[in-house]
């Protein structure tokens, strides 16, 4: 077959081993073959692309034209490819071009659009007659506007009947040999309404492109902004170097193919992969600038690779420069990869998605590349990359205007210190004319608050149990932190009547005297409950009482447990669960849920949850103020943090666990002071 059509990748593979075998056989005289047109060649796109050998004959001779005429002597010819080293020595700037047809019966009179692009002039006759011209700026004949690029004329073919299409193409090569661009001259048989069609997806290619290469461009510009007005901020620039570089791209690629000079083509199409290379570049310096601190060492090897690269791209377009930046690609995924997989990425709040919209670009890009070997089929054609870029674009935008933002709240939290400081110098200037006066009301002041916040702090240590309880099997250690002189937190204990171990853990809201009041109600609720352990009837009534007491806006978080050496079971209000370090597999659970807390006027059923115990297993209770621990760069100890501290105290006593998570604590904190009340309780299963 002579007519290739666009079916599949597969067909597409297979025309091209065609066609190598066709050129490997330019001894016989007959070949190609007449080609048969039927149903079976129009797919996808209802389009015949006649790409494959075409008989040739050098010169020029009006008689070529004539479907009478004997072309079976005539040489086999690529009529695509006129620079070639193959073609070099028969092309001379002017010949003719014979294709014989059949066509199937299905197809009698159906309107069918032939059309022709070149970059040179292009004359087309069937079957003796002219039927249009395209290239050299002259009009086409037809309907179609002729250009250099191409003309289209409809015809009605009679069924099969022998019908010979015979191009007189002129054209003198000016680019060197091996360049992307293909001198040579299409043509193409589309059912009609398919090169309409055709036109309406160009100018869709057309406004794709104009919205790929405008959106990048004005994300590159608003993070420019961003940059300059922090400068520190490094990610910014890199992505708006990244956009830029990607807009250069669809610049080029549009360019490439809607250029009408030759020239103008070949230098888009050797400047196209250095912009590729830059984009990807662009990627890596941008995902470093965002996970690492300092940039690896390798980034110098990336940029000196990318800058070889660009120079053999530019200087051998074509197969080699679309290698260059294959490689390049994979190298940076997999240094991604290794940076990612290195435990040393930094963390950054939201960088999940942004990871995730990376990946997708990448798997995109990825798809690209393999439909490109033909090693999967191609969807959506090459523009993949172009959809992935939408969530990416707008996922690492998000990302770096969060990152702004909560510079800018860092800076306006620190301008507020800085206001503070002033405003106290400024009051003690004043203080300074009536210096005596002050003095004596400050020194009478304070001694009264010393007074009032040592009642207080007396009045919440009378609130902790004076010893811990002793219960068989079962081992109890506690230890409080306040992040004031009068906390909000609170511990509890007592044995109930069948020689369980009961555990009251609370929170009230805010410190200082006003949580002190809140854990003596809660204190003296606890201690009024002498029957059995039942613990959400104990919360509902301490919610009850709290509530007709009117104590807002104070609330209390609680968590109460039941605990023997078989079985915990734990009651939870707006708490923290209680994590449970199992000694047989090493594992951290976690047991109970919050709710609301108790003093609110929102009724609420606190469950009970319930889990067995084994010799070794140590529960831990625990104040938020443990979880939400900050180290001095804003990470939160969380419950991953806090389960990792409590597997590493495997073995050893309750009081010892007590003191290695204080100390876990102390060296998370850091220099930075304790921002909320610390309370751990551990209970220790012995027997």
């Amino acid at each position: 077959m002579g007519v290739h059509a666009m079916a599949s990748p597969l067909a597409r593979r297979a025309a091209a081993a065609a066609l190598a075998l066709g050129v490997a056989c330019v001894a016989v005289a007959q070949e190609p073959k007449p080609a048969r047109l039927g149903p079976q060649n129009f797919r996808d796109d209802a389009t015949v692309e006649m790409t494959l050998a075409w008989r040739f004959h050098p010169g020029d001779d009006g008689s070529f034209a004539d479907p009478a005429l004997d072309d079976s002597a005539w040489a086999p010819f690529d009529p695509v490819r006129l620079t070639g080293a193959a073609a070099a020595a028969a092309w001379q700037g002017e010949g003719w071009f014979r294709r014989h047809l059949t066509v199937d019966p299905s197809l009698f009179d159906t309107p069918l659009t032939v059309r022709v692009e070149a970059p040179g002039i292009a004359e087309v006759f069937l079957d003796g007659a002219p039927l249009l011209r395209a290239g050299g700026g002259a009009a086409s004949q037809g309907p179609g506007a002729g250009t250099n690029q191409g003309a289209w004329q409809t015809v009605r073919l009679a069924g099969w009947a022998s019908h010979v299409l015979a191009v007189r193409y002129s054209y003198l090569p000016s680019a060197p040999a091996g360049t992307a661009t293909d001198p040579g001259f299409r043509l193409s048989l589309d059912v009609e309404g398919a090169a309409a069609r055709r036109l309406v997806a160009g100018r869709r290619d057309t406004v794709t492109a104009i919205v790929f290469i405008t959106m990048p461009a004005s994300l590159a510009l608003l993070h420019l902004a961003l940059f300059w007005a922090y400068p520190r901020a490094r990610e910014n620039l890199f992505y708006a170097l990244w956009m830029t570089a990607f807009s250069g791209v669809v610049l080029c690629n549009t360019l490439s193919r809607e250029l009408a000079s030759e020239a103008g083509r070949d230098l888009a199409v050797r400047i196209t992969i250095p912009v590729v290379l830059a984009a990807i570049f662009s990627v890596l310096l941008t995902y470093y600038s965002v996970r690492t601190r300092p940039f690896p060492r390798s980034w110098r090897f990336f940029a000196a690779a990318a800058a070889a690269l660009a120079v053999v791209a530019f200087l051998e377009p074509g197969t080699v420069a679309a290698w260059t930046w294959y490689l390049f690609f994979g190298a940076v995924t997999l240094e991604v990869a290794r940076v990612e997989r290195s435990g040393r990425a930094l963390p950054r709040e939201g960088f999940g998605i942004l990871l995730w919209a990376l990946l997708a670009q990448f798997a995109a890009v990825g798809l690209v590349v393999l439909s490109n070997f033909g090693l999967v089929p191609t969807v959506m054609g090459n523009n993949m990359y172009l959809i992935a870029l939408v969530p990416l674009a707008v996922g690492m935008s998000v990302f770096l205007a969060r990152s702004f933002a909560r510079t800018n709240l860092d800076l306006e939290r620190r301008l507020g210190e800085v206001q503070s400081l002033s405003d106290q110098v400024l009051a003690q200037e004043r203080a300074a004319h009536a210096q005596e006066l002050r003095q004596r009301l400050l020194e009478a002041e304070h001694a009264r608050t010393e007074a009032e916040v040592e009642a207080a702090r007396s009045l919440q240590l009378s609130m902790l149990p004076s010893a811990l309880p002793s219960v068989p099997g079962l081992e109890v250690a506690a230890a409080m932190l306040t992040a004031s002189e009068v906390g909000g937190d609170y511990y509890d204990f007592r044995v109930d009547p069948e020689g369980a171990l009961v555990v009251a853990l609370g929170d009230a809201t805010g410190h200082g005297v006003a949580a002190g009041i809140m854990v003596t109600a809660v204190k003296a609720l606890f201690a009024s409950q002498r029957g059995p352990a039942r613990l959400g009837p104990m919360i509902a009534e301490c919610n009850r009482v709290l509530r007709s007491m009117n104590l807002r806006p104070l609330h209390m978080c609680l968590t109460l447990a039941r605990v023997t050496p078989r079985s915990v079971t734990a009651c939870c209000a707006a708490m923290p669960p209680v994590l449970i370090h199992r000694a047989a597999s090493g594992a951290v659970e976690e047991l109970g849920k919050g709710g609301l807390p108790l003093g609110s006027h929102l009724g609420e059923a606190w469950e009970e949850q319930s889990a067995p115990l084994g010799p070794g297993d140590t529960l831990l209770f625990a104040s938020d103020g443990f979880f939400e621990l900050q180290d001095p760069a804003g990470a939160a100890l969380g419950f991953d943090g806090a389960a990792r501290a409590l597997r590493e105290t495997v073995g050893v006593p309750s009081a010892e666990v007590v003191d290695r998570l204080s100390a876990v604590a102390a060296a998370w904190r850091g220099a930075a002071p304790q921002s909320d009340d610390l309370t751990l309780v551990v209970v220790r299963v012995t027997r």
